[in-house]
C-alpha cells in the first residue's frame, strides 16, 4: 500500500443478511472444528500475525480457550489429509457488543492460495447463521490482500468508521481489481459506492 497504514485504524467490513456463495474444501481438505488440544496447530496457522509469535498450547488456551467471547465450538480448521489443521477460522461473539465476528483468520504459510481460508471463512459465517446471527462482522487491515479479496467475495463489505476508510478502499479495490464496492456508516446505513482509483 503507498500510504503507511500502521497507524490508522483496523478496517471493519460487516456482512448483511445475504445468501452465501458456495464453498468446498478441495479434496484431500475438509472442514471440522478445532479441538482444544490443537493449539500448536493453531498457532501455525496465525504464526506472525496478530499477536502470535510463537507455536505454543498455553498461548492458544490465553488467547482463545479463555476469551469469553469465543464460544466453545467455534474454533473451525481446515484439515489436510493427515487430519491437521492447516487453516483456521473463529465464530467470536463479541458479548458487550452482542455482534457476531469472523475471528482470527489464518492459513499456515505452506498451504496459502488453495482456498482453504474462504473455505473455513464460510463454516464460521454458517456457525453465525446456525446460532441466529444472520449478519457479521470482521476487522482487518489494508496489507492483507488476500484476505480482503475473499471477504469481498463472502459478502462483507466496508463500514465507514473513519475518515482514512474509503480513501484506502478505493487503493484496495485497485490492486484487487475491483472496479466498486458497497459500504455503509456505522449504523449500517448505505453510502454512495466506492470507487476504484
Amino acid at each position: 500500500m503507498e500510504q503507511d497504514t500502521k497507524d490508522l485504524p483496523a478496517l471493519k467490513m460487516w456482512r448483511p443478511d445475504i445468501p452465501l456463495p458456495k464453498a468446498e474444501a478441495p479434496a484431500g481438505f475438509k472442514v471440522r472444528l478445532l479441538r482444544d488440544d490443537e493449539g500448536e496447530d493453531w498457532c501455525r496457522c496465525v504464526l506472525n500475525d496478530m499477536g502470535v509469535n510463537e507455536v505454543s498450547q498455553a498461548l492458544f488456551e490465553k488467547q482463545m480457550l479463555s476469551d469469553p467471547n469465543v464460544p466453545k465450538n467455534s474454533i473451525f480448521c481446515v484439515a489436510d489429509e493427515n487430519d491437521i489443521p492447516v487453516a483456521t477460522a473463529t465464530a467470536q461473539f463479541k458479548i458487550d457488543l452482542n455482534e457476531a465476528y469472523l475471528h482470527m483468520v489464518g492459513v499456515r504459510e505452506d498451504m496459502r492460495g488453495r482456498g482453504l481460508g474462504f473455505v473455513v471463512n464460510a463454516a464460521v459465517i454458517n456457525r453465525h447463521r446456525e446460532n441466529g446471527r444472520k449478519e457479521c462482522y470482521l476487522t482487518t487491515h489494508d496489507w492483507r490482500l488476500p484476505a480482503l479479496k475473499q471477504y469481498v467475495r463472502l459478502g462483507f463489505i466496508p463500514v465507514l468508521n473513519h475518515e482514512s476508510v474509503r480513501p484506502r478502499w478505493k487503493e484496495i479495490l485497485k490492486i484487487l481489481g475491483f472496479d466498486s464496492i458497497d459500504c455503509v456508516d456505522e449504523n449500517l446505513l448505505y453510502q454512495e459506492k466506492i470507487i476504484s482509483l
